[in-house]
């Protein structure tokens, strides 16, 4: 085997040894592409995804450092995903990642919507667990102090069939109303004319 050969294999062992324990990492975007990982990009962020192999059983996601990761709630966790891909893809004639900005106002709509009642004191517990789970494993990017979310970079391993189930899904939970995000700094005013004008001297002062 050649060096260059072995160069590659120990580059592309590196980083799946990274991934493999933290997950979904983000990169330079001129990090070379590696061998097994898909790279999801979102504006200036770049993050390296594994590819997992179709129809990968337990066996060999385990294998890859890719098996699925427990957690508390399961039913709620998966019924906060699905609400986020509501908010999230809004438009669903185009793939899902990287998707649009959701907010915390908007899922707790659709929450209570879906439980058909108004919302619970409960339930804002319930949803920002789910919100940090999915958060931790990378399906969701949440940020809690401004209350916004967005798809993790995990959903770019979804494929056609799964798309084509979540559009189903979306279309029979409740309509998120409309994101209200927080609006730009406003720009410093522009002096005017008169602001530029230097001041006039003193029409009193005497010559000496």
């Amino acid at each position: 085997m050649s060096t260059e050969a072995v160069e590659r294999r120990l580059y592309n062992a590196l980083w799946w040894a990274k991934v493999q324990s933290t997950g979904p990492i983000v990169v330079d975007p001129d990090t070379p592409a590696v061998a097994g990982l898909t790279r999801a990009t979102s504006g200036d962020t770049v993050w390296l995804v594994p590819t997992l192999p179709s129809g990968a059983g337990h066996g060999v996601l385990e294998e890859l450092g890719a098996a699925p990761v427990p957690v508390e709630l399961p039913n709620e966790t998966a019924r906060l995903l699905a609400i986020c891909v509501a908010c999230c893809w809004t438009d669903r004639s185009a793939p899902a990642w990287p998707g649009t900005t959701g907010t915390l106002a908007q899922i707790r709509s659709v929450y209570a919507g879906m439980r058909g009642r108004a919302e619970q004191p409960s339930d804002l517990t319930l949803i920002i667990g789910s919100l940090r789970r999915l958060h931790a494993t990378h399906w969701l990017l949440w940020d809690e102090k401004s209350a916004e979310v967005r798809l993790g970079p995990r959903v770019i391993t979804w494929t056609a069939a799964d798309l084509s189930t979540l559009r189903d899904l979306c279309r029979h939970l409740p309509e998120p109303p409309p994101a209200v995000l927080p609006t730009e700094p406003a720009e410093p005013a522009e002096p005017s004319a008169d602001d530029a004008l230097p001041d006039e001297p003193d029409s009193e002062a005497s010559d000496d």
